[in-house]
């Protein structure tokens, strides 16, 4: 199961142990048998782990792990591009709806409304992204990378 972890709950995830929305999601990420998750990342997300030391840290473990996906950039931007030409969103994270569409992961966990409008925006994503954000959602962990 692959999802997308957007930077603003990044360290809820990543770097807290004990952050009861997301601990099922960093356990999943972090387990070494059965079912567990990966990291999709690429483009802009990746150099905003970049910025935040402790996270690029946790990136580059979950790397070594193989938990991660990287998306290439060339992909994610001509997404971006094609989102730009529909003048649709209403987030700033045109980034995330085109690592979505490039990738074909559906799952988000963030905490930015206009993020989580985006991603269900069927005329932006389709099939339609859902969002991880508490323990009540961990039925979304059961989807499949795209």
């Amino acid at each position: 199961m692959c999802l997308i972890v957007d930077v603003n709950v990044a360290h809820r995830i990543l770097l807290a142990e004990n952050d009861a929305d997301f601990l099922e999601v960093r356990r999943r990420l972090l387990a070494t048998s059965g079912r567990y998750v990966r990291l999709v990342y690429g483009g802009k997300l990746r150099d905003e782990y970049l910025q935040n030391g402790s996270i690029k840290r946790a990136v580059a473990a979950l790397d070594r792990a193989v938990r991660t996906r990287v998306v290439p950039d060339d992909k994610i931007s001509a997404e971006v591009a094609a989102i730009r030409g529909l003048n649709l969103c209403v987030s700033d994270d045109e980034h995330i709806i085109g690592l979505a569409r490039a990738s074909g992961v559906r799952v988000l966990c963030s905490g930015d409304q206009d993020l989580h409008a985006d991603f269900g925006n069927i005329q932006l994503l389709s099939p339609r992204g859902r969002i991880y954000q508490n323990p009540s959602h961990v039925h979304l962990l059961r989807e499949t990378c795209g």
